[in-house]
């Protein structure tokens, strides 16, 4: 037997212990075309991609601080992990989290993916996103 066939062998059981970390649930929804509601408000149709679990993580301990327009905006670098088989996901998707076992202070959150995820032999999705705020 090869390296990779023993890798291939095991991958499943991997992925089922990166899926088991996985103690949030979100949903994701790509932006669309541009609609008007009653009141004439303009927002961006949403269709549903996923709903299931996921982890959020922050990757590094401090922030940047960048000003633009007068404002000073924090950006953290935040990791949202999902199983291998959802997506896929792109640039501008936008998820939601609606539950979070270890930390109730993540539900309601919205992120943005920043950056698509793609990876030979990968365990799970590992995407990078930016919180959004109002």
């Amino acid at each position: 037997m090869s390296l990779i066939d023993d890798v291939l062998a095991a991958l499943p059981d991997f992925r089922a212990a990166a899926e088991s970390l996985m103690l949030d649930t979100c949903t994701v929804h790509r932006p669309g075309v541009p609609v008007t509601d009653a009141d004439g408000n303009v927002s961006p149709s949403m269709t549903l991609l996923y709903t299931g679990p996921c982890k959020i993580q922050q990757t590094l301990a401090q922030s940047s601080n960048p000003v633009a327009g007068g404002h000073r905006f924090t950006v953290q670098d935040t990791r949202w992990d999902t199983p291998v088989v959802a997506g896929p996901f792109q640039v501008d998707d936008v998820v939601t989290v609606l539950g979070a076992v270890l930390d109730p202070q993540l539900v309601g959150r919205v992120f943005r993916v920043t950056e698509p995820f793609h990876k030979s032999g990968a365990t799970a999705q590992r995407t990078r996103v930016e919180e959004v705020s109002a």
